[in-house]
């Protein structure tokens, strides 16, 4: 890839911003992969601030350039709907007024917050969006996306541009392409060997996800097969292909370009099969076909179906050498279409539901996450931070005018493929069939992913559109592009004005997106200093809680609307407040001066509410407190009840309901909330199950939720005890365990914790030479376990094996060399008379 570096010198301004623009577009390309495809806020800083460069860049040209020339589009038109559908729905409207347009939004809206203080106030004027902190985040992002694709559809006019654009988005691929065959075959399961992934797996290249690693390669292919096309036009212009001058011409040194395109593409869409990503395989096979059947009804193009071809075979060959026998068995679950759509079509259906209640602006975009919940039927347990499918979300969160504008832009891609392709005998509109294979793979692969909300993927698909209307608009004669109107003398007043706007917007966006950085930064140590008042029951000290509650503070502050940083905010001041129990009872006691903190707390958890009333955990909180500890117990059964219809995936919401439900004596509903609480987090059955034991005297119920899990047994067990419950029927239980783990124990490929878990009942038991036989085997398949090789040296010490207890507490030394009980054990095995007498035995 090469630049034209007599621009710096020319005395045209316009062609040196044309250049700071490339090297800005390809920068921020160059970065989006690379930051995991922007997931966090510091990533979207960079990225918001690279795109607002690019596009001050543009707008300064007709602004300090003459001759300036602006490429006209209708394509336009829909991006500004969409964009002008989302303000609307962060600015605050009369009641009145939207009452007319979303009447659902203002009925909602009213019965979720009616009752505080100053609902008059805040009802009248209200906002289309549900959580409008959401929709602005969305909003930077879309503008963003826009201007790339605004600036990208009017700078790269030349067709030198154009392919040195395509062979840059190549080149970046096959980087990413060759991490991820790295990965696969080196890895250790972290991105860059060192970044824990959330799926505990990284074949993905820098992705988090597989899906949106897929989309990204096959956008990434598409460009490759563009420039691929257009080289290979060029080679065989005005020449009669046959197999003697194919086999010539890739041959030659001028093949040297396209032999690298060609492994590109292999490799890249081989690397998209060893991502497991069902949708991703699926939307290339079907691009794919439809590109090669393009390719064959095009006089021009008939006989270049043989790069697809190719592509495939070499695709299947990378699979084949890689790791055949794990792409095999995924794409096999697709024989089984209920289990391999994952739940999919049922979230449709559901949202489809909140669609018909707030069809024409929608909830707001961004807001799915708080939004979805109150509407969802399926059966999975966890939350769908977004729906698996972009155009339901779309039609969700912006309605049928948001909808309706995505569908209108995509239909004018539409046309402007089918021209770009009908002047294919102009080599560069060779392009145009390697954009439409990345387009096609990206519109199929929508609708059961929602990889387009990640930047990385958003990006590169606005690029494909600008270059696709660009690429229609160059007829035959390559030097004479249409569809350009010149900056007038008399425009460039408009056009400084636009340029004014644009920076205003710029620094609005940097300055938001700053903000959530540094909540962002805060946040993440939150969570740790969180994870170390967990593992002690929420019982830590003044200093833990100053530490936890200061961070979560500045977080909040920067960005106030938050209702997450919010939420969390009061709820750890409510633990920080409610640390002192009687001895006696373990009830709860509060001096005075909590009880009116706990006041301050609702009322801040009433300002979230304000930001964004269909957060059910708050209400959940806030019930707990109005009902518990503020003496009003029924407005905090009321808030409960709405939390859980709102949350109904948040376990704590479900317990909480749970326990009213049972206050209230209705068992069946309060099995359907503390069975789903556990089923949402598996941590909370302890809780569950001493609520219904130990306080309501209903340990079948318990037993019930156990099923046949043997942890969730084994908490029954010391439950019953605990309470005094009959010694037979604690036995029961234990009995179930055991008979439970000797099942999975012998199985043929037992799991690790099983095997030291039936070795742990085994040495209660007084089974020392079974436990030392499970514990054994369970070592054989997790070696640096260090607690049950420590538990074996202490059985062996029991039966008298005392050499064999010192060679496994030598072991246990060099694993751990500071593990004190193994140093205290081997010293005084080592002075044990029987060492002697055993070593004396060996021959």
């Amino acid at each position: 890839m090469t630049f034209n570096r007599t621009a710096w010198i020319s005395d045209d301004p316009s062609e040196r911003l044309d250049l700071i623009i490339e090297r800005l577009l390809i920068a921020l390309l160059v970065f989006m992969p690379i930051a995991f495809g922007v997931v966090e806020a510091w990533s979207e800083m960079i990225v918001i601030a690279l795109a607002g460069a690019i596009a001050v860049c543009f707008l300064l040209k007709p602004v300090v350039a003459r001759d300036s020339h602006v490429v006209w589009t209708w394509a336009y038109v829909p991006v500004a709907v969409f964009i002008v559908v989302v303000l609307l729905q962060l600015i605050p409207l009369p009641a009145a007024v939207l009452q007319v347009i979303s009447p659902n939004t203002v009925s909602r809206k009213t019965e979720l917050l009616g009752d505080l203080d100053q609902a008059g106030e805040v009802l009248s004027s209200i906002t289309v969006s549900f959580y409008p902190h959401a929709t602005r985040h969305g909003l930077r992002l879309v503008l963003a996306i826009a201007a790339v694709f605004a600036v990208v559809l009017n700078v790269y006019r030349r067709p030198e541009q154009i392919v040195r654009l395509l062979v840059a988005i190549a080149a970046i691929g096959a980087g990413v392409a060759v991490l991820a065959v790295a990965q696969n075959l080196f890895g250790n399961d972290k991105i860059y060997w060192f970044v824990e992934s959330p799926h505990r797996s990284a074949h993905s290249g820098p992705f988090v996800n597989h899906s949106h690693y897929a989309q990204f390669m096959n956008l990434s292919i598409g460009a490759a097969l563009g420039a691929f096309l257009v080289k290979v036009h060029r080679g065989f212009a005005r020449q009669k292909v046959t197999p003697e001058v194919v086999a010539e011409y890739f041959g030659s040194h001028d093949a040297k370009p396209v032999w690298a395109l060609l492994a590109m593409m292999v490799v890249g869409a081989g690397t998209v099969f060893l991502a497991m990503s069902r949708g991703g395989v699926i939307s290339m096979l079907i691009a794919g076909a439809l590109t090669t059947l393009v390719l064959s009804l095009r006089r021009s193009m008939r006989g270049s179906g043989w790069i697809i071809v190719m592509l495939a075979l070499g695709a299947f060959v990378c699979v084949l050498y890689i790791g055949f026998d794990a792409v095999y068995d995924r794409l096999t679950t697709l024989r089984d279409l209920s289990t391999a759509e994952g739940g999919r079509r049922q979230i449709v259906s559901d949202i489809a539901m909140a669609w018909a209640r707030f069809p024409v602006l929608g909830t707001g975009l961004g807001t799915h996450e708080v939004v979805y919940p109150e509407f969802d039927r399926s059966s999975i347990p966890a939350l769908a931070s977004h729906a698996e499918n972009e155009y339901a979300q779309a039609a969700e969160e912006t309605g049928i005018l948001g909808l309706a504008a995505l569908l209108a832009f995509a239909v004018f891609i539409g046309i402007h493929y089918m021209r770009a392709i009908k002047g294919s005998h102009v080599p560069i509109c060779s392009a145009a069939y390697g954009l439409g294979f990345g387009l096609v793979a990206i519109l199929v692969h929508s609708l059961s992913d929602f990889g387009q909300h990640l930047p990385a993927n958003a990006m590169l698909t606005a690029i494909f559109c600008a270059m696709l209307i660009r690429l229609s608009q160059i007829g035959a004669d390559e030097s004479d592009p249409s569809g350009e109107v010149v900056v007038s003398e008399r425009s460039r007043r408009a056009w400084t004005a636009g340029l004014v706007v644009v920076c205003a917007v710029w620094v609005w966006g940097l300055w938001g997106a700053n903000g959530a950085r540094v909540a962002e930064a805060h946040w993440r140590r939150v969570l740790a200093a969180e994870r170390t008042l967990m593992d002690s029951g929420w019982e830590g000290t003044d200093d833990e809680y100053v530490y936890l509650l200061g961070r979560a503070r500045k977080a909040s502050a920067r960005q106030p609307d938050n209702v997450h940083y919010r939420h969390w905010l009061n709820v750890y001041r409510w633990h920080a407040i409610s640390r002192t129990t009687d001895p006696n009872t373990g009830d709860l006691v509060l001096p005075l001066e909590a009880v009116e903190f706990a006041e301050r707390i609702a009322e801040d958890l009433n300002v979230a509410r304000v930001s964004c009333p269909t957060f059910g955990a708050t209400w959940c909180v806030l019930g707990q407190l109005e009902r518990s500890i503020l003496g009003r117990p029924e407005r905090g059964a009321r808030y409960i009840r709405e939390g859980v219809k709102l949350a109904p995936c948040d376990a704590t919401a479900c317990f909480v309901a749970g326990g009213l439900a049972l206050e209230e004596g209705d068992v069946d509903v309060a099995f359907d909330h503390l069975s789903r609480a556990v089923e949402l987090d598996r941590r909370t059955f302890r809780d569950v199950a001493s609520l219904l034991t130990e306080q309501f005297d209903l340990p079948d119920l318990a037993l019930q939720i156990a099923a046949d899990d043997i942890g969730r047994l084994s908490v029954m067990a010391d439950l019953l005890e605990a309470s005094g419950r009959s010694t037979e029927s604690v036995n029961e239980v234990r009995r179930k365990v055991v008979t439970l783990l000797e099942r999975r124990c012998r199985e043929p490929e037992p799991p690790a914790w099983a095997l030291a878990w039936l070795a742990v009942i085994c040495a209660r038991d007084g089974r020392a030479t079974e436990a030392i036989d499970w514990y054994r085997q369970a070592l054989a398949l997790d070696y640096g376990r260090v607690d049950w090789r420590f538990n074996l040296a202490r059985l062996l010490d029991e039966t008298g094996a005392v050499a064999e207890a010192i060679r496994e507490l030598e072991a246990c030394l060099r694993l751990r060399p500071e593990y004190a009980a193994a140093k205290h054990l081997l010293d005084r095995l080592v002075a044990d008379p029987r060492l002697a007498s055993q070593r004396s035995a060996v021959p």
